[in-house]
C-alpha cells in the first residue's frame, strides 16, 4: 500500500481564521430592553449558536469578542415586540431584514427604525419587552462552499 503525502501544516493565524470561519456561521446575538444596558451604554447580549442550544456567550467574549465586534458580517435580523393581554395571551409583532457587509455597532442604526415601526404597531397597553435578533449567516465565498 502506498504511503500517503505528509500534509503541510497549517500556521496558527491560519488555524485561527478557519475556526473563526466556521464558528461565526449561525451565532446569534440576542438584545432585549429587558436585560439592560452594560456600563459602556450598550445593550448586554446573550450570544447562542444556531447548532449548540446552551449559550456560548463566554467563550465567544473572550476568543472571538474582535472577530464579532469589528468584522463585517452579513445578519439576518429580526425585531420583535412582546405583549401580554390582559387576559394573559402572549404575542408578537416583528418584522426581519437582511444586512450585508455590516459591523455589529453599525447594525444598531438599522435597526432603530424598524423598532419605531413596530412598536407603533403593538398596543401600548399590552407592551411587556422589545429587542432584535441577529445571527451571522455564510459569507459569498462560504455560500458557494455550501452549494458544491
Amino acid at each position: 500500500m502506498a504511503k500517503r503525502k505528509p500534509r503541510k501544516p497549517m500556521s496558527k493565524q491560519a488555524q485561527h481564521a478557519r475556526r473563526v470561519n466556521h464558528w461565526l456561521n449561525g451565532l446569534i446575538l440576542t438584545a432585549r430592553s429587558s436585560t439592560g444596558l452594560d456600563t459602556d451604554g450598550d445593550p448586554i447580549l446573550k450570544i447562542t449558536h444556531r447548532r449548540l442550544f446552551e449559550s456560548v456567550g463566554e467563550i465567544a467574549r473572550a476568543d472571538y469578542q474582535h472577530e464579532i465586534l469589528n468584522w463585517q458580517h452579513h445578519w439576518q435580523v429580526t425585531v420583535f415586540v412582546e405583549c401580554e393581554s390582559p387576559e394573559g395571551d402572549f404575542y408578537s409583532e416583528s418584522t426581519e431584514f437582511e444586512a450585508r457587509g455590516v459591523r455589529l455597532n453599525d447594525l444598531a442604526e438599522l435597526v432603530r427604525p424598524e423598532l419605531d415601526t413596530i412598536q407603533s404597531k403593538a398596543n401600548p397597553n399590552h407592551y411587556k419587552d422589545h429587542g432584535w435578533q441577529a445571527e451571522i449567516l455564510p459569507n459569498r465565498k462560504q455560500e458557494k462552499g455550501i452549494a458544491a
